[in-house]
């Protein structure tokens, strides 16, 4: 999107407008520090690396919440 005249302020403007200003952002900026090898890893398999590394996460967190659920019942 392009907004008249072709300046870069008035486009990101028209583009902050069309967001609910009151919906929470689905995601959030972070600053983590990474091993050297696994940041590579990632990086190494091309563009979209940052998704599929959230994509990581999510599966992570799900197995590790799978576990937890399953440690705290008892066997009968």
């Amino acid at each position: 999107m392009v907004t008249s005249g072709g300046s870069v302020a008035p486009t990101i403007d028209a583009l902050r407008r069309r967001h609910d200003p009151g919906r929470k952002p689905a995601r959030q900026q972070v600053a983590i520090r990474l091993d050297t090898d696994v940041l590579g890893a990632f990086r190494a398999e091309g563009p979209g690396w940052q998704t599929r590394m959230n994509a990581a996460l999510k599966q992570w967190l799900a197995s590790a919440r799978t576990r937890q659920r399953t440690r705290g019942r008892r066997a009968v």
